[in-house]
This record gives structure tokens, sequence and C-alpha cells, in this order.
């Protein structure tokens, strides 16, 4: 089934704007494992050039980018000002040498140069942005990232999300039943989920976009898929592929 956005992406952005006073910080735990996923993009980052950081929240990665001292330069941008998310206090400011914060007003990425980022990661931001939104941001990057460029996005995925954290999946459960949605297992409940990808946009929403919807997103823009997911997040796909 094909998603209809039924929203303007400017007010999908502007949802963001009451949230995460002082910057989003993922919470650490083994399922999610921002230890593995560390040890991964250090790796994976090297040799590369130019860093773009979707939704940098309070700087949790972006400090840590920083501090692998791979990049000359690291483009960091997000929905919500560097003032609400405190990110100069969290990174540094001496981090002003490599690093240039952007508030976005849209999913255009009309600031950037065409062909000068090299490595793009995101990671508990995908997941708040509707299927529409996400076409957009891998429509526009295909012009701004070099031949070579690889990309590394953490999205949802309501079946992944549903065998690693099966009671705090309950409350999907709940409230597609609220709403009168009938459905017999996950998979059936999963299906709703990506079907109800572009519906309007409320603070802080996940849209389960789903691995094979995402992929598919990706093949229509000719990114070539290198792991569909890493599975190093035992809760959320984290899909990397290049241009």
């Amino acid at each position: 089934m094909e998603n209809k956005v039924t929203h303007s992406l400017t007010d999908e952005l502007q949802s963001f704007q009451t949230l995460w006073k002082n910057g989003f910080h993922t919470l650490w735990d083994e399922k999610r494992n921002q230890t593995g996923l560390e040890h991964f993009i250090k790796e994976d980052m090297k040799g590369k050039k130019v860093c773009l950081e979707i939704g940098c929240g309070g700087g949790q990665w972006s400090k840590f980018i920083y501090n692998l001292n791979i990049f000359d330069k690291i483009l960091c941008i997000d929905a919500l000002s560097a003032e609400h998310n405190n990110f100069w206090e969290h990174v540094g400011e001496h981090a002003k040498d490599k690093i240039t914060y952007v508030k976005v007003k849209d999913f255009s990425l009309d600031f950037i140069e065409n062909n000068t980022i090299d490595y793009v990661f995101s990671y508990d931001v995908w997941c708040h942005i509707s299927y529409s939104g996400q076409e957009e941001y891998l429509k526009n990057l295909k012009n701004k990232c070099v031949e070579d460029a690889r990309l590394c996005i953490m999205y949802a995925d309501a079946l992944k999300y549903s065998k690693s954290e099966p009671d705090n999946f309950e409350f999907q459960r709940q409230l597609w039943k609220q709403r009168n949605r009938e459905f017999n297992n996950d998979e059936e409940l999963a299906q709703i989920l990506i079907d109800d990808c572009d519906s309007d946009p409320e603070p802080g929403r996940w849209y389960w976009i789903g691995i094979d919807k995402f992929i598919e997103l990706c093949e229509k823009y000719n990114y070539n898929i290198i792991h569909r997911d890493l599975n190093i997040d035992k809760t959320n796909p984290i899909t990397l592929f290049t241009i």
C-alpha cells in the first residue's frame, strides 16, 4: 500500500518544538547497544572527511564523532536550536573548530553544497520522521553526497521492536484496539503501522516504516544496500548503504 501524506512536512518539523528541553540523549542499555554502535562507526568512518549528522539533539553522538578526530568537518542538523538543545554546553565550545550546527526548517538540505558529504549518520531520529519526510531526505541526500559516501541510518520496525521490547510495545497494541482496528497478531499490527506512516504528526510520535519499506525507498533512489540491518541494536534496525 502506497502511503499518502496527510500533513505538511513543515508542520512535522514544528511538532518537535516543545520536546526534549536541554537536548535529547539516548539511554544506554544492552538492547540499544550504544557501545557496539560506537565500535562499528569508529571503524566504518575511517577515511572519510565530511560527516552529516541528522538530528543531533543534545550532541551525544556529535561529541563522540568529534572525539574520533577523523573528520575535517562535521555538520550537525536538528529541528530544534542549539540553545534549546544545550548543544554547545554538552559538546564543548572548542568543537566549533569542526562542527557547524544548523537548525533546519524543512527536509531540503539546501544549505549544503552538492557533492560534499561522504558520511551520513542518524540515530534515534528517523523513527520520528514520516515516510514522506524520509523520502525527501533520501531524495535530497543523493545530490549532497559524494560518489562513495556511506549512510548509516536507524529507524523503526514494529516487528523487531515487538520481539525485543514486548512490554513496551503493548502500548501500540492497546492504542490500535482503542481505534477499533482489528488485528490478530503483531504481524498484522505491523502492517497497520506501516500504512499509518504518513498520518498527522504528534510531538515525539514514532513512524513505524519497517525494514522492507525503508529498503524499498532507498532502492527507489538507487542507493546500494550494504547491510539491510547491521543488527547491532537489538530493538531497532540500522541500515548501512551507499550512493
